[in-house]
């Protein structure tokens, strides 16, 4: 037993410490987008399925012995795969698919050993029940995630602030060596073993696993595994795209399958109280998508608990169908493909097909359907009587969701009757309240709830006697998932409209929206991305071409090019992401603008959909690519100004905002030149980063900190301006900035370290 536990432990371990560690390494080659970890995990969860499609066929098909022979061959093959730093030539040029050259890069770089990782679990299960005849091998599975949990949790804390990421690579690399002698001794010790004590034979009356069990053992683990990638990458793109917010969600992930499957104590799943907590969770989540901005701590604790709720209750109703260790590969597999299949969606299908992030919603909505079919299809006495038979939800489930998008489409003619039947009871009844706008919203909500009701009521030819005599608790489950599904519906038909244009791929969500006509003088066109946005421009011909935003003249970038144009004839600017190309308003005829810009759709708007470019008499340039690897390779352009402004959503590229960053800007200005850092952001204080990192390469920052003016769409923005000690600032520039000023002290951010959680608001 302790060989086997040791094995899978350590396995476990390596599996899951190789996930960070590879993502951090090519993080930065890809831009630092958020999607960068979300194709790693589907990457991981692809190969995790072939691992278990391995053990499955192995375990069944083939002679103890030979199985044995066969996996340690396998992995003396991994042997000349222990290198796992990927080297220089891996880096993209910026024109391919990101999303498959990571598959390609992951394929090549940890593919065979994280394959031949993967197989241990379920492999030395099936050997251990093969071995100890009457042994239950799923406590050894908890163990499994024990290990990953650790690996997880202990990289933040123990490896990534101390060790660099060749460090990293290389102490993984050793320990994979000591996992292949670990395992080929376990392997051929259980061929052995098999040889002396033959199998026992099954008894007749093993309950073979039906369709339902199997759709079950799918449909459950999958809707854990959208519900993990997505809230993944709506925290990391509104933050960051950092391993500790990587890990977080994932840790809560493992973590609800140690507490299921190991079956033991307070925090064993129970389906009270964690059904209602789901229920609470997934209600507060659908209502913060749809709300207004809310600190992150909050934010995070909301989606991390709500996350961890929902896996419970997904991975304690699977415990509750494990099948005899007879048929435990088969389940595993299974149990397997549901992971892949909900990282298939959102990594791969969500970019491609959807407009938005709209697999948050189907998520939560798909959650709320699969644990319900579940509860019917285990029915507890204790816990509810009588629940609707779960076959018949799914085309109720799809008539609510179709309920609700039609409240969505009638709201306004909703909301005047509510308004007005409002006021009339406030007239005759209640004449010190008078009803607002947002008590109109919460009455849609009751509505748009009896909107989801009237399916179930049609369907099933419900009365209050029916109520009464099945259980109100049956039905007000049944009932609140109905309701969450057709809210959904709701909050996604609202994410569909308003949009002048709407698209999305590997790197985020972009929509464009007019404020009015360009008749109006005041009519806007902005550009959003996710929920920030990335630039405005007046549509009336007359005020077009003015600076608008973080971009005006009284903003940094806007300070330091107009102070610039004062000596210089002829200007040259570097800009790290293009938006809609405001500060192209500022080029005159004879200077040149650079942009370096990683996602090619923000070029196609900027040039589509507005002028700034287009209207711009200076000469403009676009290079597509992360704006490191662009800078990286070019020549010194001698810029008098670069402008470092490429945040996705609120998430800060940290690998822009590094020493070696800040010495590969250095390079590229001329020595009297001026580097612009946009720092305005909601959740972090960049201050203490930027300006420590000035002084350690020996230059001057000031910091412009300019407020929002609605007649001219001005919004306030914090612009850190750097430059030589020597000649420094000229005086303009001194009396509109001030000294960089911060309460906090944070450790030099560098490639190889870096820390949000010391700047956070």
């Amino acid at each position: 037993m302790l060989l086997y536990a040791a094995t899978i432990l350590l396995s476990a371990f390596l599996l899951f410490q190789v996930e960070p560690v590879i993502a951090k390494i090519i993080l930065p080659w890809y831009g630092g987008s958020a999607a960068v970890w979300t194709t790693c995990l589907l990457f991981f969860q692809m190969v995790l399925l072939l691992g278990y499609l391995y053990a499955h066929v192995v375990a069944h098909y083939l002679k103890p012995r030979i199985q044995a022979w066969l996996h340690v061959a396998l992995l003396s093959v991994s042997l000349v795969a222990l290198r796992i730093y990927p080297g220089v030539s891996w880096k993209p040029s910026g024109t391919e698919d990101p999303m498959l050259g990571i598959l390609i890069l992951l394929a090549a770089s940890v593919g065979l050993p994280y394959f031949l990782l993967s197989t241990t679990g379920p492999l030395l299960q099936a050997w251990y029940a093969r071995q100890f005849h009457g042994s239950v091998p799923y406590r050894l599975y908890a163990l499994s995630n024990a290990g990953s949990m650790f690996a997880l949790l202990s990289y933040p804390f123990l490896f990534e602030p101390v060790y660099t990421t060749h460090q990293q690579a290389g102490m993984w690399s050793v320990a994979y060596g000591g996992f292949l002698l670990l395992c080929g001794v376990t392997a051929v010790r259980a061929s052995r073993a098999a040889e002396l004590t033959p199998p026992k034979p099954a008894p007749e009356d093993i309950a073979k696993p039906g369709v339902r069990e199997y759709v079950l053992w799918l449909a459950l683990p999958a809707s854990a595994s959208v519900l993990l990638l997505a809230i993944s990458t709506h925290i990391t793109q509104n933050v960051a795209a950092i391993p500790f917010l990587w890990i977080m969600p994932l840790s809560l992930y493992l973590l609800s399958f140690i507490l299921c499957f190991d079956g033991r104590g307070w925090f064993r799943y129970r389906r009270f109280p964690y059904v209602p907590l789901m229920a609470v969770f997934l209600a507060g989540m659908a209502m913060s998508i749809a709300g207004e901005n809310a600190p992150i701590r909050l934010l995070a604790g909301l989606f991390l608990l709500g996350l961890f709720s929902c896996c419970m209750v997904c991975h304690g109703e699977l415990t509750l169908l494990k099948p005899h260790p007879r048929y435990l590969t088969q389940f595993y597999l299974t149990v397997s493909a549901g992971g892949a299949l909900g990282g298939l969606l959102v990594g791969f299908v969500a970019p491609r097909v959807f407009r938005s992030t709209y697999e948050l919603e189907l998520g939560m909505a798909l959650c709320a359907t699969v644990t319900v079919v579940a509860l019917g299809n285990h029915p507890d006495r204790d816990w509810l009587r009588n629940l609707l038979p779960g076959q018949s939800l799914l085309p109720v489930a799809l008539a609510s969701l179709a309920a609700g998008y039609l409240g969505f489409l009638y709201r306004d003619q909703i909301l005047s009757g509510i308004h007005a039947a409002a006021h009339l009871f406030a007239k005759h009844f209640a004449k010190q309240w008078q009803p607002s706008g947002e008590f109109d919203n919460y009455i849609l909500l009751l509505i748009l709830l009896w909107l989801a009701a009237i399916p179930l009521i049609v369907k099933r030819g419900v009365r209050m006697r029916w109520v009464a005599r099945q259980g109100l608790r049956a039905f007000g489950l049944e009932l609140a998932a109905l309701v969450l599904i057709g809210y959904l519906g709701y909050e996604i038909g609202d994410e569909n409209t308003g949009y002048r244009t709407m698209a999305r791929n590997f790197y985020g969500v972009l929509k464009v929206t007019d404020s009015g006509t360009p008749a109006e003088l005041d009519s806007t066109r902005g550009l959003m991305h996710g929920s920030i946005s990335h630039g405005e421009q007046f549509q009336n011909p007359s005020r077009r071409d003015l600076p608008t935003t973080y971009y005006a003249e009284e903003s940094g970038i806007g300070i330091a090019i107009r102070d610039k144009q004062k000596t210089i004839e002829r200007m040259r600017v570097g800009v790290i992401g293009l938006g809609t190309g405001t500060t192209a308003a500022y080029g005159r005829s004879g200077d040149y603008y650079r942009f370096y810009e990683i996602n090619p759709l923000v070029r196609h708007i900027a040039e589509t959909d507005f002028t700034f470019l287009k209207d711009c008499r200076c000469r403009v340039d676009i290079a597509i690519g992360d704006a490191r690897l662009s800078l990286e390779r070019e020549a010194p352009e001698n810029f008098d100004v670069l402008a470092v402004d490429a945040f996705s959503s609120d998430s800060i590229p940290v690998h822009l905002l590094t020493l070696e960053a800040m010495q590969l800007y250095f390079r590229q200005l001329k020595p009297d030149g001026i580097l612009a850092v946009h720092i305005s952001n909601r959740y972090l204080d960049l201050r203490p980063v930027v300006d420590g990192i000035s002084r350690a390469t020996g230059h001057t920052a000031r910091l412009v900190d300019a407020q929002e003016n609605d007649d001219r769409d001005v919004l306030r923005s914090e612009w850190i301006l750097v430059t030589a000690a020597v000649p420094g600032f000229d005086a303009n520039i001194l009396s509109r900035s001030m000294i960089v000023e911060s309460h906090k002290s944070v450790r030099m951010w560098t490639d190889e370290y870096s820390n949000l959680f010391r700047i956070l608001k």
